[in-house]
């Protein structure tokens, strides 16, 4: 995968490597996305410390995995896209029931899903985030997001991502979201770009109310489902965020855990996956996270509230109208890299006004 100029000029501004510890693990990973109290277990049982490294975004992820050694990572939470494809690369090591046992807990369609070279970690949805406090009618379709009411103009979220940006797009105009066609982009970026004086940051949400000044401003986001209890705990006492998957459909995703050839601790990265694969394990994770474990073992153990909660677990129809994501051609993820850029110089080209 080609990298754009504004990721090859920061990995090229870390002039010197990270320095490698030992007995400590480095996971890349998103923010809040492996619960304290599995962290805290793992370090007691194994004596290694896992420190981590915060991505954002999907190209950012793929940007420092492409110079994995230079950053010592160990293990990386990536999509089932890029584990594959990276994989077949000889980026990821194989993983299989041999070297990594705890692999036939999980279902198989996760672990097709999954592919050769990683193992499911966390599954969910995207849809819309909103706050209960700011907006008054519960949105119901894309159109929502990406053509919003005057009271929510200059108060929208997206992600800065080549697939998900465009996702709701494709999702309002009745198209594939893995679409090859140039007139489905350039229909795409037409709604993008017409939503752009709407949003006020293209920074994942999570990052964006937790680290930013103007988090306060942030009324709807397009968001990872169980996101919205990660934000929860970040808002403040009169603040609510609540979450929905518009009319039109939603994806069905998979992150997977991946270890990089590069890793020099390939043999405790093992253990550590093998540890998150145990059962209990899975299910204390997903339970804190609130994220959808593709454990099979770790079900039964799960809360009966938790498990039957429909916006972590899909009832069949929206399973039904969900969409999976597949490999792009090169050709087509240059042509959303660069719709992508456009829509970013758009936005900051009005803020800087």
């Amino acid at each position: 995968m080609k990298l754009t100029i504004r990721l090859l000029t920061i990995l090229l501004a870390s002039t010197c490597q990270a320095t490698f510890a030992e007995n400590t693990l480095k996971l890349l990973n998103w923010e809040d996305y492996i619960a304290d109290s599995v962290l805290a277990k793992w370090e007691a049982q194994s004596g290694y410390k896992v420190e981590q490294v915060y991505f954002d975004n999907d190209e950012d992820r793929d940007a420092i995995l492409l110079f994995s050694a230079n950053h010592n990572i160990d293990l990386a939470v990536v999509d089932e896209v890029i584990g594959e494809r990276f994989g077949e690369q000889e980026l990821l090591v194989e993983l299989d029931n041999n070297n990594l046992p705890g692999k036939a807990n999980y279902h198989p369609f996760w672990s097709q899903r999954c592919g050769h070279y990683a193992v499911p970690y966390l599954w969910g949805t995207l849809g819309i985030a909103y706050r209960t406090d700011k907006v008054s009618q519960p949105p119901t379709s894309w159109l929502d997001i990406l053509q919003p009411n005057t009271a929510l103009q200059g108060h929208v979220g997206m992600m800065e991502d080549y697939t998900d940006l465009l996702a709701p797009a494709f999702f309002y105009l009745g198209k594939s979201i893995n679409s090859e066609a140039q007139e489905d982009l350039v229909a795409a970026f037409e709604l993008l770009k017409a939503q752009a004086p709407s949003v006020l940051t293209y920074e994942y949400a999570i990052t964006y109310v937790g680290s930013n000044e103007q988090a306060d401003e942030l009324y709807m986001a397009l968001v990872y489902g169980g996101d919205q209890f990660t934000l929860n705990e970040q808002a403040h006492a009169d603040q609510h965020w609540r979450y929905v998957i518009p009319s039109e459909g939603t994806v069905l995703w998979v992150d997977c855990l991946a270890i990089p050839t590069t890793s020099q601790n390939q043999e405790i990265a093992l253990q550590f996956i093998n540890f998150l694969s145990q059962p209990e394990i899975a299910a204390e994770n997903a339970e804190a996270l609130y994220y959808a474990t593709p454990n099979r073992a770790a079900e039964p153990l799960l809360d009966p509230e938790f498990f039957h909660n429909q916006e972590v677990f899909l009832p069949k129809a929206v399973q039904d109208r969900s969409q999976l994501y597949s490999p792009l051609s090169e050709e087509n993820i240059e042509r959303r890299l660069r719709i992508t850029n456009a829509i970013m110089n758009i936005h900051e080209t009005r803020n800087s006004r």
